[in-house]
C-alpha cells in the first residue's frame, strides 16, 4: 500500500497548533518552580484541554482573614473578576460545583478543590464561550480530572511542612537535652549557642536575657565560641540594642528585612550590621508565660540571607529553650530562688519528724534571740589604743656638725645626764685657739699703745679685745653643747645614730625622743560613729598586744576635736590616764580599748551599726 501526503486541511492545521501550544504549556507546567508559577501553568494547560475556554482563575482562602483571594489567572491576569463573583459565591456557599450563564451569553463554571480529608483548599472558576449544558458539564469533568494536580501539590506542601516541623522539633529537643546537662545558665547558654551555630550554618549566635522590672533591658549572656567578652565594647552594646529592639516589639526582626518580617522595625539591627562585619542578622524573642525573657540572635557575615526554614528553627528553639534558661536564672537568685527553697527545706527539717538535734538547735537559737531582745547588758565601745609617755622630750642637734659618738639608741633606758651623742668638736677647738691667740695679740698691742700714750688707739684696741672675747665665749658655749645628754630618767623611744657616725646633722634636727617610765597616757582612737556615746570621765579597760592576759584600767580625760584617718575610718583621739599598775609597760605599746558607755539591750548593741547605716542610706535616697 502506498500512502500519499496531500495538502493539510484547515482542521489539521488548527489541531497541530493546539498540540504545539499544549506541548509548550506542559513543558512550562512540569518545570514550574514556585506555587504561583505552578498554578499559572496549570491553568494554561487546562485552558488548552477545554474547548471554547476563554478565561480561568484559581482562588484560595487567605491565611489571615479566610476570604477567597485570586492566586493565579490565565490568560489575562489583569482582568476584572466582578463578573465571576456570583458563581464564585454560589460554589463557596454550597461547597459543590456550580454552573451559570451570564447576560453576555458566556458560560461560567466553578468547581471546589478538596483535599483527601474533605476540606476545601480552593476554587477553580472557568469562563466558556460555549454556554450549552453539555459544554459546561464537559468543563466540570476536565476540572475534576485536572484538580488532582492541585490536591497532590497541596499534600506535597503539607508533607514538606510536616517534615520541617519534625526536623525543628528534633533540633529543639536535642538542644533542650544539651541545655539540661548544665546547672548554671551561663554554661547552658554557651553550649546552646555553640551547637546552634553549626546547625544554622552561621558565624555568630548570641543569647541575651531580660534584666530589670521597671525598665527592662536585655543583657548579653553568651556568645558562641567566646568564653569571655567585654561588656563595655561597642560591639556588645550594639548587639544589646538590637536585642532591646526585639524586646520592645515582642516579635522577630531581621536585617536586611525579609519578606516574612518586612513590617518589623529594624533600626538598631541595621546600626549593628553597619558597625560590625555582619551582613545578615536575625533575632527572635524567647518567651515564658507570654512574657519575653530573652532574645536569640544569629548572624551571618557572608552568603545568603536567613530563609523561612531557618527562621522557624530559631523560633522553635527559642520557644522551647527560653523558659528553661529563665528557670535556671531564677534558681540562681538568692531572694527569689535558692533562699526560698532553702528556707522551705529548713522549715521542713525543724517542723518535720525526726532530726532531734536540729530541733534543739533551733530552740536554742530562738531562745538566744529572745534573750538578746529582752536582756540588758554592759554597752562597751571598742577602739584601738596606743600607750604614750606622759611627757615626751626631744633631744635636738644644737648646731650643724658631724656625729662623732652615739652610745645610746632607741629602747635604751637612760638616767638624767647620761651622754646620748657627741658631735665632732675639732673645728670648734681650732676656732677657740684662734680667738685665744687673737685676744693675746690685741692685748699686747693695747699695752704698747698705752705706753706710747695713744689713748684713741688704746680705746679702739680694747673694743676689739672685747669683741674677740665674745667670739671665744660663743665658741666655748658651742663646745659645751656638742655633748647631748638625757634631760631626765626615762626610755629612748626613737632615735638611732649608731649607723650614722660621721654623718652631718642640721641645727634643730630631732636626734632622740625620751619618755619617762613612771607616767603614761593612753591614746584611744574612737570611731566617729561611736563618738556620741563617749564623754570625759568614762572608764574602760585596755588590753595590750604584748599582755593580752592582763587588763589595765583607764579613765577618759580629754576628747580632742581633731580627726585622723586610720585604716579607712575617720577617728577622733581621746586621751586617758591609767588607773591600774604600770609595771612592765613601755611607750609605744598598742592594744584594744573598751570604753564602758552604760547598759543597753544586747540586740541594740549588736545592731546599732546596721541601724545607723540603714538610716543614713534611707536618708540619702530620699528626694
Amino acid at each position: 500500500m502506498t500512502l500519499s501526503r496531500g495538502a493539510p486541511s484547515p482542521a489539521d492545521a488548527e489541531a497541530a497548533e493546539v498540540v504545539g501550544l499544549t506541548g509548550s504549556a506542559w513543558a512550562a507546567f512540569m518545570n514550574a518552580g514556585g506555587e504561583r508559577a505552578f498554578l499559572a501553568t496549570w491553568l494554561a494547560v487546562l485552558l488548552g484541554k477545554i474547548p471554547n475556554a476563554a478565561f480561568a482563575v484559581v482562588l484560595e482562602p487567605d491565611a489571615a482573614t479566610g476570604r477567597l483571594m485570586p492566586v493565579a489567572a490565565a490568560p489575562d491576569v489583569r482582568r476584572d473578576l466582578a463578573s465571576l463573583r456570583p458563581i464564585t459565591e454560589k460554589c463557596a456557599n454550597t461547597g459543590r460545583a456550580a454552573t451559570a450563564t451570564g447576560e453576555d451569553g458566556l458560560g461560567h463554571v466553578a468547581v471546589p478543590v478538596r483535599a483527601n480529608d474533605g476540606t476545601v483548599t480552593g476554587l477553580v472558576v472557568l469562563e466558556l464561550r460555549d454556554a450549552t449544558p453539555a459544554g459546561l458539564q464537559a468543563a466540570i469533568r476536565e476540572i475534576h480530572w485536572a484538580s488532582g494536580w492541585i490536591t497532590a501539590r497541596h499534600w506535597e506542601g503539607r508533607a514538606e511542612t510536616e517534615a520541617q516541623r519534625v526536623e525543628r522539633a528534633g533540633i529543639a529537643l536535642d538542644l533542650l537535652a544539651l541545655v539540661n546537662e548544665h546547672r548554671r545558665p551561663e554554661a547552658a547558654a554557651m553550649a546552646l549557642v555553640n551547637e546552634l551555630q553549626s546547625i544554622l550554618a552561621c558565624d555568630q549566635v548570641s543569647i541575651g536575657m531580660v534584666r530589670g522590672r521597671s525598665s527592662p533591658r536585655v543583657r548579653l549572656l553568651a556568645m558562641s565560641y567566646s568564653a569571655w567578652f567585654k561588656r563595655r565594647s561597642s560591639l556588645v552594646e550594639g548587639l544589646e540594642n538590637a536585642m532591646d529592639e526585639v524586646l520592645d516589639q515582642g516579635a522577630a526582626v531581621a536585617y536586611p528585612p525579609t519578606e516574612t518580617l518586612a513590617r518589623a522595625v529594624s533600626i538598631a539591627h541595621g546600626d549593628h550590621v553597619r558597625g560590625s562585619q555582619t551582613s545578615h542578622i536575625l533575632s527572635v524573642p524567647m518567651q515564658d508565660e507570654a512574657r519575653t525573657v530573652g532574645v536569640l540572635t544569629v548572624e551571618r557575615r557572608e552568603g545568603a540571607a536567613f530563609d523561612d526554614r531557618e527562621l522557624r528553627i530559631a523560633q522553635s528553639v527559642a520557644a522551647l529553650i527560653g523558659p528553661v534558661l529563665e528557670l535556671k536564672r531564677r534558681n540562681r537568685r538568692w531572694i527569689g530562688g535558692r533562699l526560698v527553697e532553702k528556707l522551705g527545706h529548713a522549715l521542713g527539717v525543724v517542723l518535720g519528724p525526726r532530726r532531734l538535734s536540729w530541733k534543739l538547735l533551733a530552740v536554742g537559737l530562738i531562745a538566744l534571740a529572745v534573750a538578746a531582745a529582752t536582756v540588758r547588758g554592759p554597752f562597751r565601745i571598742s577602739a584601738e589604743a596606743v600607750l604614750r609617755g606622759e611627757v615626751q622630750r626631744a633631744a635636738v642637734a644644737p648646731s650643724q656638725g658631724f656625729i662623732a659618738e652615739a652610745p645610746m639608741r632607741a629602747g635604751d633606758p637612760v638616767a638624767a645626764g647620761d651622754l646620748l651623742a657627741r658631735l665632732d668638736d675639732r673645728d670648734l677647738r681650732l676656732e677657740e685657739l684662734r680667738w685665744t691667740s687673737e685676744i693675746d695679740r690685741l692685748v699686747a698691742q693695747s699695752r704698747s699703745a698705752l705706753a706710747e700714750g695713744a689713748r684713741e688707739e688704746v680705746a679702739y684696741l680694747e673694743a676689739q679685745v672685747r669683741q674677740a672675747r665674745a667670739q671665744k665665749a660663743l665658741v666655748d658655749a658651742q663646745l659645751a653643747r656638742t655633748e647631748i645628754r638625757a634631760p631626765f630618767d626615762g626610755l629612748i623611744v626613737s632615735g638611732d645614730l649608731s649607723q650614722r657616725l660621721g654623718a652631718p646633722v642640721q641645727q634643730g634636727e630631732v636626734l632622740f625622743e625620751i619618755a619617762p617610765l613612771d607616767s603614761y597616757r593612753v591614746e584611744v582612737f574612737l570611731d566617729e560613729r561611736d563618738l556620741r556615746f563617749v564623754t570625759e570621765g568614762m572608764e574602760g579597760q585596755l588590753i595590750l598586744k604584748s599582755r593580752p592576759d592582763d587588763g589595765r584600767g583607764f579613765r577618759i580625760t580629754r576628747i580632742t576635736p581633731v580627726s585622723e584617718t586610720r585604716e579607712g575610718a575617720n577617728t577622733f583621739l581621746a586621751e586617758a590616764e591609767l588607773t591600774g599598775p604600770i609595771a612592765e609597760l613601755r611607750p609605744g605599746m598598742e592594744g584594744s580599748a573598751k570604753v564602758e558607755a552604760g547598759r543597753a539591750l544586747y540586740v541594740w548593741s549588736w545592731t546599732r551599726r546596721l541601724r545607723d547605716w540603714l538610716r543614713q542610706t534611707i536618708w540619702n535616697w530620699q528626694p
